[in-house]
């Protein structure tokens, strides 16, 4: 996914197959479950299946390259002898250029093997981005316990 990011529903976006876009979101959606380093490009990609657009379709076709230059980078768990759980989290502030609202991240680990993350919209529109952390955090320790 490009960083900085700038996509949304536009006026004058030429439309793509909404089927075949749909298709291949869920499929992605679908495999993201096993290869995190995908989640974050499929979740913005997954937010336009009702109005898709040429633009939208490149940026699938893209995760769709980066899947066959990468195979078998999926989730790897091993045995460990560190009985620890670790978590992660991080957010950015005003993410989605529409709504202006801030997108919150997590992922968890027991034992050095990742078990779960996600990657999803808050739901109210954070003031600052000490705000939109703050937010993220919770998430993340409301998994964490």
């Amino acid at each position: 996914m490009e960083m900085n990011h700038s996509l949304g529903v536009y006026r004058n976006h030429i439309d793509a197959d909404k089927d075949i876009y749909q298709r291949l979101v869920g499929k992605l959606i679908y495999l993201s479950h096993t290869r995190p380093d995908i989640a974050y490009s499929v979740s913005i990609v997954s937010r336009f299946m009702h109005s898709p657009s040429e633009e939208h379709m490149r940026v699938v076709y893209r995760i769709l390259k980066y899947l066959r230059g990468s195979p078998g980078k999926g989730l790897l768990f091993s045995k460990n002898d560190r009985p620890c759980i670790e978590g992660y989290t991080d957010s950015d502030w005003a993410g989605d250029k529409t709504a202006r609202q801030s997108t919150s991240g997590y992922f968890t680990f027991v034992e050095g093997n990742s078990v779960t993350w996600r990657s999803k919209k808050q739901k109210v529109v954070a003031r600052s981005s000490v705000e939109a952390e703050f937010r993220g955090m919770t998430y993340g320790v409301c998994e964490l316990l």
